[in-house]
C-alpha cells in the first residue's frame, strides 16, 4: 500500500461515545471491531459499523485520509456472514481476522468477500485481508504458510500479545520494552520476518499502556526498531506518538529513493545493488511504501 499507514485505531463499534470521537483524530487507520462486543451486542455493533462506514466514504487510494477497516467475528463463528454482508455494501479498505491459524482461513475470507464483491460498489480486489495472529499458538506455527504463496488480498500480519499468552497459558512480566517471555519474543520476531520477506506490512500489538506517555513512547519506539511499519492504538492518546515514532527518517527515506531508482533504471530485474547492498522486489514494495507513491 502506497499510503504509509501507521496508527491503526481499534474501536468498539458497539460504544457510541468513542465511535463519535473519531472524526476529531489523526489515526491512519479507523478499526472498527465487532469481534469484542458481546453476543447479546453484536447486531448493534454490526448496525452501528455500517452506519459509520455509510457515512464516511473512503478516500481514493494513495490519497490522505483515515482509512476504514473492520476487525470481524473469526471464522467459525455464526456472525461472520451476517458481518460481511452488512459491510460489504459500505466498501471497507479491509478486514482484520482475528484466531487466524494459517493461509487456508485468508482463503476461505478471500472467497466470501469476493461473492459479496461482485454486487457491492466495492472495486474488484479492493478489499483487504489482514489476519491476526495469536489468539491461538497455531497461529503463530502455521505463519510460514500465510508467505508460501501470499493470498493476492493479503495485506499485512497483526498479532495481539495478550491473547498468545493467555491462550498459551504465560504470564506478563512487566510493561516495560523487551518484557516479553521467550515464546512471546519468538512469535513477534516471526510476524516481523515473515512479513518482510513476503512484502506485506506487520502491524505489532497494541498496548495497555495509555497514562504513561513516556513509557508509551518507549514502547512504540522499541517496536519501530524491531522492524514493524505500524501499531495498534487502544487509546485516542497513543495516535500521535505512534504516527510520529513509526515515520520514516531522513536515512530510511535516502535508501528508498535510492532503491526506486535503481528499480526504474532496471525495470526487469529482480534484484538491483545500492551501495554494495542488494534489494528484492519485496524492498521495492516497502520503499514506495516509505515514500507514499505507487
Amino acid at each position: 500500500m502506497a499510503t504509509q499507514l501507521r496508527s491503526w485505531l481499534v474501536v468498539p463499534a458497539d460504544e457510541p461515545a468513542k465511535l463519535a470521537k473519531v472524526a476529531g483524530l489523526d489515526a491512519d487507520v479507523i478499526v472498527l471491531d465487532l469481534a469484542c462486543a458481546a453476543p447479546g451486542a453484536k447486531a448493534e455493533a454490526r448496525r452501528a459499523a455500517a452506519e459509520y462506514l455509510g457515512s464516511r466514504p473512503a478516500p481514493s487510494p494513495g490519497i490522505p485520509g483515515m482509512r476504514r477497516w473492520v476487525r470481524i467475528n473469526p471464522l467459525g463463528s455464526a456472525h461472520l456472514r451476517e458481518d460481511l454482508t452488512a459491510l460489504m455494501p459500505h466498501a471497507p479498505d479491509g478486514f482484520i481476522l482475528p484466531r487466524a491459524t494459517g493461509a487456508q482461513q485468508v482463503a476461505t475470507l478471500a472467497s466470501e468477500i469476493y461473492e459479496l464483491e461482485q454486487t457491492s460498489p466495492a472495486q474488484h480486489n479492493s478489499v483487504r485481508i489482514v489476519p491476526q495472529l495469536g489468539d491461538v499458538p497455531a497461529g503463530i506455527m502455521n505463519i510460514g504458510q500465510l508467505i508460501e504463496n501470499p493470498h493476492p488480498r493479503l495485506a499485512g500480519i497483526a498479532w495481539d500479545a495478550e491473547t498468545l499468552m493467555t491462550s498459551a497459558g504465560m504470564r506478563p512480566f512487566g510493561k516495560a520494552p523487551h518484557r516479553w517471555p521467550a515464546p512471546v519474543a519468538h512469535a513477534r520476531a516471526q510476524i516481523v520476518l515473515a512479513a518482510r520477506s513476503a512484502g506485506l506490512f506487520a502491524i505489532d500489538t497494541p498496548s495497555s499502556v495509555t497514562r504513561d506517555a513516556e513509557l508509551f513512547r518507549a514502547i512504540a519506539t522499541e517496536s519501530r526498531a524491531a522492524g514493524f511499519d505500524a501499531m495498534f492504538a487502544r487509546h485516542p492518546a497513543q495516535v500521535a506518538p505512534i504516527g510520529r515514532i513509526f515515520a520514516p527518517n531522513a536515512e530510511e527515506r535516502e535508501r528508498a529513493s535510492a532503491i526506486v531508482a535503481a528499480f526504474q533504471a532496471e525495470p526487469e530485474a529482480q534484484v538491483v545493488s545500492i551501495d554494495r547492498r542488494s534489494a528484492d522486489r519485496a524492498e521495492l514494495a516497502r520503499a514506495k511504501g516509505i515514500l507514499g507513491i505507487d
